[in-house]
């Protein structure tokens, strides 16, 4: 059964469509923020929220509620300052007060999905009224950081040498053990971080299906002969064994004075070809 509107309904449905286009659904939106325009019908102001589609053009909605997509709080700044936004990127920013005028109170929580971990809060600040710039997220500092310090794989010494090893005898590991880092570092966000850096266990697969993991101590790697860190192989290989040495390196770092967190951050790793030859006994008259 058809259905057909009159005037005002009509009126009502091309509103929608002009206020929410079709074509925006299913779109990321960069950034969400609240302006006023025109309303050439009632002669006054309305309240709009004006999203910028990630890469692409400005649309406007008649509330948050109305975008197509799930948002998530940001903050950032724009021509007036310091402000919060709404974006379709996930973030670690969550929700802690909101005031009647828009202001809100914003935490910064490694792990969203854990409550009680907010490790900063912003003061009380508005609601962005033109287009943010969002604010530097304190973990990407702390990674880029981290990054910049971790670089070094593991260096192993080898006694008897790569081509040289002998079933049934030793094989020492001699290692250098990076020293513990600290750091203090002024974030861009405007907070302090610390940052501890330190190779915690060092792990050594010797190819042959054992592996040993082990404390980071330089004694322990001291190699040939005073190292206690060794191994026999049983069986020859003239091919070689991949010998791999891994650091496993800890990362923590927090805001002054609040608990630490930690980052998962890569092994550094290195192979080495290790060819084992087997000794034979020849009884000569």
């Amino acid at each position: 059964m058809g259905v057909r509107l009159r005037g005002a309904a009509r009126a009502l449905v091309l509103v929608i469509i002009l206020l929410v286009p079709l074509t925006a659904h299913g779109e990321v939106f960069s950034a969400c923020w609240v302006t006023s325009v025109w309303n050439d019908t009632t002669l006054t102001f309305d309240q709009v929220t004006r999203c910028r589609i990630t890469g692409g053009d400005v649309i406007d909605y008649a509330s948050d509620s109305a975008v197509p997509s799930r948002l998530h709080p940001n903050v950032g700044s724009d021509l007036v300052g310091e402000c919060w936004f709404l974006t379709s990127a996930s973030t670690n920013w969550v929700y802690i007060s909101l005031f009647v005028n828009g202001d809100r109170v914003l935490g910064w929580d490694p792990d969203p999905t854990t409550p009680g971990g907010i490790a900063l809060a912003t003061n009380r600040i508005p609601r962005c009224t033109s287009e943010p710039n969002p604010s530097v997220d304190p973990v990407m500092e702390v990674w880029e950081y981290v990054n910049s310090y971790i670089h070094a794989p593991p260096t192993p010494d080898l006694s008897p040498t790569p081509g040289d090893g002998v079933t049934g005898l030793d094989t020492y590991i001699g290692l250098p053990i990076p020293e513990d880092h600290q750091a203090r570092l002024n974030s861009a966000a405007g907070v302090i971080l610390d940052v501890v850096i330190d190779v915690t266990l060092v792990i050594v697969d010797w190819g042959d299906g054992d592996v040993d993991s082990m404390l980071a101590d330089e004694d322990a790697f001291a190699g040939y002969p005073d190292g206690a860190v060794a191994h026999i192989y049983e069986t020859k290989n003239g091919s070689g064994y991949n010998l791999t040495v891994s650091y496993d390196w800890t990362v923590k770092w927090r805001v002054v004075g609040s608990p630490w967190e930690f980052l998962a951050v890569p092994n550094t790793t290195t192979v080495v070809i290790y060819p084992v030859a087997e000794i034979v006994s020849v009884i000569t008259p």
